[in-house]
C-alpha cells in the first residue's frame, strides 16, 4: 500500500487535519510517522494542545518509520554485503506497524514490547534533546561559510566522517571487523560513491537536502533545521508523498526531489490541494 508522511507543520495546523482524515478514509494510502513526530508533540509545553495532537494521530492508526540513522546503517550494510562481499543482504526494515520494532533499533534487548505513542512520549526526557538541536544549525553555518574550493578539497574527509558511524561492526559471518578492515570498507564506499548514493536512498536525500540548505550563505539556520532534516530524510526517501506546510522545508524537499529524479522520491506537497491531488493520483507523479 502507498504511504504518505506529514511534517509536524501539518500536525500543528488543525485545519489541515480534515484533509488528512479524508485521504485516510479512502483506504488506499496509509500514514507513516516517525518518532520525530512524537518528539515534536512531546516537546510542547501546552498539555491540552499535546493531547489533541496525540489523539488525532492515534485515530489515524499510523504505520511507523524506523529512525534515520538506523535506516542509514542498514543501507550501508546492504551495499557492502552485496557489492563488497557478493552475498545477499538482509531485508531493509523501514516501515513497520509496530512502534516496538522502531524502538528495537535504539534499545536492542531492552525493547519495550507493545510500545505505544503515549508511552514513548511519557518515557522520553525531552529536555535532554534540546541541546542537540543546536548541533545542526552550528554545522550548517560552518558549511555555509566555506567556499566551494575548500568544500571540494575536503569532500573525501567529510564523506568519511559522515559515513563512518554507519559502517558495520561485524561481517556477514558475525566476526568483528578490525579498525583496518572498517577503514577499508569506508574507502570502498568512497571509491563507489555514485553507486553508493544511488542505492542508499536515505543517505542520498540527506546529502541533497544538506546541499540545498547550505547553498544560501545569508540564511541563518534555526534550531528547527535538525528536526526538519530528520523528518524529510526518511519521509521523502521512502514514502510516496511528503506533505509539509513549512514553505522553506517544502522548497528544500522539492529541490532534493529534482536533484535525485532517478530515485523517484516521494511527491512533495505544500498545500492541501496538492496533497489531495497526489493522494488520489493513480501514479503519484510530481
Amino acid at each position: 500500500m502507498k504511504t504518505f508522511y506529514i511534517d509536524h507543520s501539518i500536525v500543528a495546523h488543525e485545519p489541515s487535519w480534515q484533509g488528512v482524515n479524508q485521504v485516510i478514509g479512502s483506504g488506499k494510502i496509509r500514514l507513516a510517522l516517525s518518532v520525530w513526530n512524537l518528539v515534536e508533540i512531546g516537546s510542547a509545553a501546552d498539555e491540552a494542545q499535546r493531547e489533541r495532537r496525540l489523539v488525532f494521530l492515534e485515530g489515524l492508526c499510523p504505520l511507523w518509520l524506523v529512525e534515520r540513522r538506523a535506516i542509514q546503517r542498514q543501507e550501508v550494510e546492504r551495499f557492502l554485503w552485496q557489492h563488497k562481499f557478493s552475498i545477499t543482504p538482509r531485508d531493509l526494515i523501514v516501515i513497520t506497524s509496530s512502534l516496538s520494532v522502531v524502538d528495537s533499533f535504539f534499545t536492542g534487548s531492552k525493547t519495550r514490547i507493545g510500545l505505544t505513542a503515549r508511552q514513548f512520549i511519557r518515557e522520553t526526557d525531552f529536555s535532554s534533546l534540546r541541546p542537540l538541536k543546536q548541533l545542526a544549525p552550528d554545522a550548517l553555518r560552518t558549511l555555509q561559510s566555506a567556499d566551494r574550493k575548500t568544500l571540494k578539497r575536503m569532500e573525501k574527509q567529510m564523506f568519511e566522517a559522515w559515513i563512518a558511524p554507519s559502517i558495520p561492526d561485524r561481517g556477514p559471518d558475525g566476526r568483528a571487523f578490525t579498525v583496518t578492515e572498517k577503514a577499508e570498507l569506508l574507502a570502498f564506499c568512497w571509491l563507489h560513491k555514485k553507486q553508493f548514493l544511488a542505492e542508499c536512498r536515505c543517505l542520498a536525500v540527506e546529502d541533497a537536502l544538506g546541499t540545498v540548505r547550505t547553498s544560501n550563505a545569508m540564511r541563518n539556520p534555526s534550531d528547527s533545521d535538525g528536526p526538519d532534516l530528520q523528518h524529510a530524510a526518511v519521509g521523502l526517501a521512502y514514502c510516496d508523498i511528503f506533505y509539509s506546510r513549512d514553505g522553506y522545508q517544502a522548497q528544500c524537499a522539492a529541490a532534493a526531489f529534482a536533484a535525485l529524479k532517478a530515485l523517484q522520491l516521494g511527491t512533495v506537497c505544500a498545500t492541501p490541494a496538492a496533497f489531495l491531488a497526489a493522494a488520489t493520483s493513480a501514479d503519484y507523479q510530481a
